[in-house]
């Protein structure tokens, strides 16, 4: 039997077979008729479709929809084309001399990496068959790139078989590339030339480019695999008998421990799939942070989110389901359990938070970064009325300028090119019952500002591409470190959304004001990261609590926590040395703190020090002081 999927099965008679081709493709086009004989299944599928979307069969160009930056943030971020780029070097090389291109597209047509000859790749340039261009049936009629994605096979396409004429002069072969796990499809690979030079084993080639990519893909898919369940192996060991989860990164379940199936009451291949873990997935696709915590009202738990590194690559999640301690639900002062502190500037804080939480006002948090804004956002939701809803939040400037109307509103399908073909409810939807936190607001751009205005005074949102308004019901909280008012007067700030949000405004003080609370912050950061890195961490010597209270801490609440961390993971015993601390830090903070006699006298001993190789009778010899004088300096200085 032939094999269907190829058009040329010998290179002899190559021109007949093209006009009795173009026979077929004149009757179907001009004389409405379907073709008689010579079209295959495969095509005349491809051309009813073609039809029935009303693709122009005169067309002489495809669409070209990216743009040069585009395609380089594409191909930079693709996991795809970093596993298949030395297979498709490889190829471009063994082709040299053929008169073929090959193309590497993703899963919606596009052309995203093309290679060949430079006579043929201008020729090709008159169809705009180029990087970033759309080869889907949608945008460029029957072709072997639209069609193979269409009917989900590798296929060759000659000729008039070519629904749109301007690849009329055009034989292509393509197949499909899939995930070796789950099947959806991921790319294409294509070979094209000049119909005359027809070959009917480019499609095999095609074919078996396309299955080593995916031998490549399956290989590494098995290493993250096994890595991710090292890791839930270790994370189940160190908390024997609790709730984790293991995701990997498309938000698949890879392992759960039986405590945490029975906590949750579902089949661990359910869990993302249920209703009330919409926040959990909107969450862990905006993850920014390798760490986060999340509190689902609809299960009254809180979960810690790890990220899961492999090379410096997010590979998957580990959730640690917590259920709130009774003390804690029946006591509101247990919604604000992650504020940590006694001063009277938090306290204060707190205060105002507990009483603005009963109510429906927006509120607006300010204060420099680190300083825990979204930990105050999340307690005044839990404190809040709409508790059992979701807590949805949204980072203003960690989002492109364009993509952020879609990201807030939503859009419908057929909005954009390689968009959700079903559409996408946006932020405000999610959040519809609860709270929608944007945090740094003063990134929204000036033209998106009059449309968060209208949400806030109609209570309604349209998606993009759509004219139809949905209803919302969503509490505002926002949070900025710059200063809104003086954005309004620079125009840089609409001053009618500033008043909007400006209810009720909560400014948090940096740490450094905040007195003996970097010390209750500390112990319990040291708790945290002993548990985490599965480390035994009973004391602190005296000088770094006195060193916590000194430094001006100009990252806040987050310098914190990274600096404990890493005193945390350095530390080679059970106590803490002002050596484990991050050096950055010493160094700033004795310089601040030193007059420039200390200066001097700190340069001169680290060169004696140097000088001796370490002999401190020698350099207390000659510095003719004590040997304990000579210590008690050093130490002072940071030299031993």
């Amino acid at each position: 039997m032939t094999n269907p999927h190829i058009a040329i099965h010998s290179i002899n008679h190559i021109h007949k077979k093209m006009e009795l081709l173009e026979e077929q493709w004149n009757r179907f086009v001009f004389e409405k008729h379907d073709p008689q004989q010579m079209i295959r299944l495969h095509v005349y599928r491809s051309w009813k479709r073609c039809q029935e979307i009303g693709v122009n069969p005169h067309q002489k160009q495809a669409s070209i929809v990216l743009t040069d930056d585009q395609l380089v943030d594409w191909l930079n971020q693709s996991y795809l084309y970093h596993v298949s780029r030395s297979i498709l070097q490889d190829l471009a090389r063994q082709i040299e001399g053929t008169h073929y291109l090959i193309t590497f597209c993703d899963s919606s047509g596009k052309i995203l990496y093309l290679q060949g000859e430079r006579k043929i790749l201008q020729k090709a340039e008159r169809m705009n068959f180029v990087p970033g261009s759309d080869w889907s049936e949608k945008s460029a009629g029957t072709n072997a790139i639209g069609t193979a994605i269409a009917e989900k096979q590798p296929i060759q396409i000659f000729s008039y078989e070519h629904f749109c004429e301007g690849a009329h002069p055009w034989i292509c072969s393509a197949a499909p590339i899939q995930d070796p796990l789950s099947g959806k499809l991921l790319g294409v690979i294509d070979l094209t030339g000049p119909s005359d030079l027809a070959q009917p084993h480019s499609l095999g080639t095609a074919v078996m480019t396309a299955k080593t990519i995916e031998q490549q893909l399956r290989e590494a898919a098995w290493e993250t695999r096994h890595h991710l369940l090292d890791r839930f192996e270790q994370a189940a060991e160190k908390r024997h008998h609790e709730p984790i989860v293991l995701l990997d990164e498309a938000l698949r379940v890879v392992a759960a421990t039986p405590k945490a199936c029975s906590l949750l009451q579902v089949e661990q291949s359910r869990l993302l799939s249920l209703p009330e873990m919409e926040p959990l997935k909107s969450a862990l696709l905006t993850l920014s942070e390798p760490q986060s915590e999340l509190y689902l009202p609809a299960r009254q738990l809180t979960v810690s989110i790890e990220s899961v590194f492999k090379e410096r690559k997010r590979i998957g999640f580990l959730l640690h389901f917590h259920k709130p301690s009774a003390s804690a639900s029946l006591n509101p002062a247990g919604h604000w359990s992650d504020i940590i502190g006694e001063s009277k500037a938090v306290k204060a804080i707190v205060a105002k938070s507990q009483v603005v939480a009963a109510s429906n006002v927006p509120v607006l948090l300010t204060g420099e970064s680190g300083t825990g804004k979204e930990r105050f956002a999340r307690a005044i939701h839990r404190a809040s009325p709409r508790h059992r809803r979701a807590f949805i939040a949204i980072n203003c400037g960690a989002i492109p300028k364009e993509l952020i109307a879609s990201e807030l509103f939503g859009y419908e399908a057929g909005t954009f090119t390689g968009g959700n073909p079903n559409g996408k409810r946006g932020k405000f939807e999610e959040a519809h019952g609860g709270t929608l936190f944007l945090d740094e607001i003063a990134e929204m751009p000036l033209d998106l500002q009059v449309f968060l205005l209208r949400v806030l005074q109609e209570k309604e949102i349209v998606r993009l591409g759509s004219s139809k308004p949905i209803p919302v019901d969503v509490r505002i909280i926002a949070a900025t470190h710059q200063n809104l008012e003086q954005l309004v007067q620079a125009g840089k700030f609409r001053a009618d959304l500033f008043y909007r949000l400006n209810v009720v405004q909560l400014a948090l003080p940096p740490l450094r004001e905040r007195g003996d609370d970097v010390l209750l912050l500390y112990d319990h950061c040291v708790k945290k990261f002993a548990e985490k890195h599965g480390k035994r961490v009973t004391a602190t010597d005296d000088e770094v609590l006195a060193f916590l209270r000194s430094y001006q801490w100009p990252g806040n609440i987050r310098e914190l926590e990274n600096a404990v961390e890493h005193a945390v993971l350095f530390t080679e015993g059970e106590r803490i040395h002002l050596s484990d601390l991050p050096g950055y830090m010493l160094l700033s903070n004795a310089a601040e703190a030193m007059s420039p006699l200390e200066q001097e006298e700190k340069r001169l001993l680290a060169q004696l020090l140097h000088e001796t190789k370490g002999n401190l009778s020698e350099m207390a010899r000659r510095c003719s002081i004590a040997r304990s004088t000579l210590y008690r300096k050093l130490k002072k200085y940071g030299l031993l």
